[in-house]
């Protein structure tokens, strides 16, 4: 069971979204549920393509969401995502849709994470003493994927305006050809006498 410090506590319910629903007794409630993880600067917490079986708040330190991008000379690329800072959670995609994760999480700082693994919040789902709470929790799943989504379509509009000139190109839709130049004719002297 997780030992809560009452100022974290306050700060997560303050300051995280995913929580601001929450009562006190609810909130303690779950992250009684939740299990402390600690990491060092530079550990993998997951990989991507890794099975989506955990969420995590991060409670102290900073993580680094990466994904891969292709190689480049034989060398793997990845760019980075998103800073997490203390507050924040990660990794509720899988518990989601059930799939192999969709990006890296790399401590760029020594971490404390609090965790919940899927099979916990089933047993959450499936007992009716804990109807309401649940119902928060996917309420807030949903909520949180809606902002992202839309952040994610924000960028997709911003990076279209920054790499097209003139009128946006739509996805999947080729620049049109360029019109060739006019070819310049030689002009010919003018005429002094006429």
């Amino acid at each position: 069971m997780v030992q809560i410090p009452r100022q974290i506590f306050y700060k997560l319910k303050q300051e995280v979204q995913f929580f601001s629903s929450f009562t006190d007794n609810e909130l303690l409630l779950f992250l009684k549920l939740m299990t402390t993880e600690s990491f060092k600067a530079g550990e993998v917490i997951f990989k991507e393509f890794d099975p989506g079986d955990k969420m995590f708040v991060l409670v102290k330190g900073q993580i680094k969401i990466r994904k891969r991008i292709g190689k480049k000379g034989g060398v793997l690329q990845e760019t980075t995502l998103a800073t997490l800072h203390p507050g924040e959670c990660f990794g509720e995609i899988g518990l989601i849709d059930n799939r192999p994760r969709s990006a890296a999480a790399v401590c760029s700082q020594d971490a404390l994470l609090f965790s919940i693994s899927l099979d916990k919040l089933l047993k959450i789902a499936r007992n009716p003493q804990f109807a309401f709470l649940s119902f928060k929790l996917f309420r807030n799943f949903s909520l949180l994927l809606a902002t992202r989504l839309r952040e994610s379509n924000q960028r997709v509009v911003d990076l279209t305006a920054k790499f097209s000139s003139g009128d946006a190109l739509q996805l999947g839709e080729s620049a049109p050809a360029a019109e060739p130049e006019p070819a310049i004719a030689p002009q010919k002297p003018e005429d002094e006498h006429a």
